[in-house]
This record gives structure tokens, sequence and C-alpha cells, in this order.
């Protein structure tokens, strides 16, 4: 996951270069909440929303990075970053971001929202499961009762 990262951050940077004179990077932005339905209805889609804190004016929403791995979903806000010197910080300035899910798993669904990073550069997620049931609203993946 971590060298996935750092790829993603390299290809980025070095499709970030621009012939004219605004000069930008992409960063991500850690996910402060993540709002999340309490289970998935295999095949129907769902609204996920994020909040995040934008850091500088300079700092602009640019996409949403939603990354497989099996069965869990890594999610993190990506920032396009003008690169000016007269940046402003900006103080508690809360953004909020929905995308849609399509349940067409029958696993659980794990989503992991990138907080940031620990002091050894190891990502920090928070973690949220999320059960998907049939239409009957039991769990797909239960045994089902027979009679005999």
């Amino acid at each position: 996951m971590k060298k996935t990262i750092i790829l993603f951050f390299v290809v980025i940077l070095l499709l970030s270069c621009s012939e004219d004179d605004t000069n930008y990077y992409y960063e991500l932005l850690p996910i402060e909440e993540a709002i999340v339905p309490d289970e998935f209805e295999y095949g129907r889609v769902y609204i996920i929303t994020v909040t995040y804190f934008q850091p500088t004016d300079c700092n602009l929403y640019s996409d949403i990075l939603y990354e497989y791995d099996y069965d869990a979903r890594n999610v993190a806000v990506i920032s396009t970053v003008v690169d000016e010197n007269d940046c402003k910080p900006l103080d508690n300035v809360l953004r909020e971001y929905s995308f849609r899910v399509h349940a067409l798993q029958a696993n659980d669904y794990l989503f992991r929202f990138w907080q940031g990073e620990d002091e050894n550069g190891d990502p920090i997620y928070l973690e949220i499961t999320v059960p998907v049931v049939n239409y009957n609203n039991s769990k797909i993946n239960e045994p089902k009762a027979t009679h005999t």
C-alpha cells in the first residue's frame, strides 16, 4: 500500500509539469470523518461523505483517490496545490465531499480512509466495515436454514 501511494505521487509529479506560468502539485489531505451507511444491499448505489480540512487557500479539491485492495477500499482526498508565494493558511476550514459506491461484491466492504502517516511514514487509516446484505436483508455469506 505504501509503495502504491509513493508510486502515485511520483506519477503525478511527473505529469504535473505544465507549459504555462502556473506551477502546481498534488498532495493527499487527511480525512477527518467519513459517513457511510450501516449496511449495503447488494446491487444498490450508496453515497459516502468524507470531511477534510483545507490547509491553505492554495489547496483546491482535485479528486478522490479510491483504490481497490481486495475487499478493502483505500480512500483519500487529492488536493491540487497552486504553488504561489502568497498562500494563506486557513484555520478550521472543514470541507465535505460525497461520492457514490455501487455495492457489487458479496463480501463486506472494508473502507480505509487515509488520515496521514505516523512517525515511521506508515499510513494511518480510519477503518470502517460495511456489511453487505441481499434483498431479504440477510447477510449474503450467512448459511441459509433449510428444511430436510
